[in-house]
């Protein structure tokens, strides 16, 4: 009696893990063939034989560098990644001091779900062009050139804006009938700032950690005017440039080793090109009045966002990252939806499993369903009083910025 109980039920398991994987290949639409369906997310535990295997095998065989010039003839290092079966893509706006190498394992997991992926190295930083270069006097010393190279430095924080809006007219929009955002800490003050002038670029935005309020320690919150204090262009109090290291439990922005040795530190001690030391007064001066502003003017967003929120966030502030939503569903209810991470620190996408996944996961379904949506009716191009353009619905529907990562 119980083997024929057994029997029954290992049938009836059967039955119900078929019936699942046949609504879920239905539900995913019939122009999805075998070869686009995502597999399964890596884990940490394998990473390191998936990095040499398949990440890096992937990275040579679909990505493709499209530089170009920003704003004031800057140029700017940016990468594709064509799916030939794709028809919506996702853009990359990165974090400060980082490069599209250090998302390798990122824009995989992206493009295997189905997506083409759009990535650029942010002005001053990565394989993009410095602002401030050495003279020729000073370039015969390697411990100056290295300096001021590794100076983390901005003219104007909507700078980065526009050079984001260059790429995605140049590069994603001609290549796909819907486009989604994914930007991580300084990345999401751009990615934020840049929906509030253009919303109907993008079907829908996942914010990993936002810069929406840096954490000023010692100075008082929103103090920016005491950032004016120091030189533009030298770097801020304790901070110098780029310094490789060991992972350390206890200070690193993320809890994962083996991330932080492969895909952190060991592509920027690879490319030495590509390493950013602490930012300038200059830039913390202008990344302090971009986060404020980015919060202020949320309600402008005309399509839905989703933020995550690190729960032990040694860069940022929550309290930023709340108000913005709060503005959000003031103009728009339901427009913002915010999952805070217990126990995850900043780098949320270079964490452990059990915090990456989670986020991965969600903002992946999160486009999904957002994808299905009607697209936002026609936009009406109005002016704020500073003469910034934004844009607006017709109808009435309503951690210290020194070691920013």
């Amino acid at each position: 009696m119980r083997t024929i109980s057994l029997q029954v039920s290992r049938v009836g398991a059967y039955i119900i893990t078929s019936l699942f994987i046949l609504l879920s290949l239905t539900l995913a639409g019939p122009g999805l063939r075998a070869d686009m369906i995502a597999e399964p997310l890596e884990k940490e535990r394998q990473l390191a034989d998936l990095y040499q295997s398949k990440i890096m095998a992937f990275w040579n065989e679909h990505g493709e560098r499209r530089d170009f010039f920003g704003v004031g003839g800057v140029h700017i290092a940016a990468m594709a990644f064509p799916h030939r079966m794709a028809k919506e893509g996702i853009v990359v706006s990165s974090g400060y001091g980082e490069s599209f190498i250090k998302y390798r394992e990122v824009v995989y997991d992206l493009w295997q779900a189905g997506y083409q992926v759009y990535i650029l190295d942010h002005r001053g930083q990565g394989l993009s062009e410095r602002l401030i270069k050495p003279s020729k006097m000073q370039q015969t010393e390697p411990a100056v050139v290295k300096r001021i190279h590794d100076l983390g430095y901005v003219e104007n924080f909507g700078d980065f804006v526009d050079d984001l809006k260059t790429f995605v007219e140049r590069e994603a929009k001609p290549a796909n009938e819907r486009l989604f955002l994914l930007a991580h800490s300084m990345g999401g003050a751009i990615a934020s700032l840049y929906l509030e002038r253009f919303s109907t670029d993008f079907a829908a935005a996942a914010l990993s950690a936002p810069m929406h309020q840096p954490d000023l320690s010692p100075i008082p919150n929103n103090a920016c005017w005491l950032l004016r204090l120091g030189s533009r262009a030298s770097y801020v109090w304790g901070r110098g440039p780029y310094v490789s290291r060991e992972f350390d439990a206890d200070r690193d922005l993320t809890g994962s080793r083996i991330r932080y040795e492969i895909l952190k530190r060991g592509e920027l001690d690879r490319h030495p090109q590509a390493q950013l030391g602490g930012p300038s007064f200059k830039w913390a001066h202008e990344g302090c009045l971009a986060s404020a502003r980015s919060v202020r003017d949320a309600g402008l967003i005309a399509v839905d966002v989703l933020l995550f929120q690190a729960d032990d966030d040694r860069v940022v502030k929550a309290y930023g990252q709340q108000k913005f939503c709060v503005t959000m569903n003031a103009a728009r209810l339901g427009s913002c939806q915010l999952r805070v991470i217990a126990g995850a620190r900043h780098e949320l996408l270079l964490e452990k499993d059990v915090y990456r996944d989670r986020v991965i996961d969600e903002t992946l379904a999160f486009f999904k369903q957002r994808g299905r949506r009607q697209q936002p009716s026609k936009m009406s191009e109005q002016h704020t009083r500073s003469g910034d353009r934004v844009w607006q619905f017709r109808c009435g529907c309503p951690c210290s910025p020194f070691r920013l990562r």
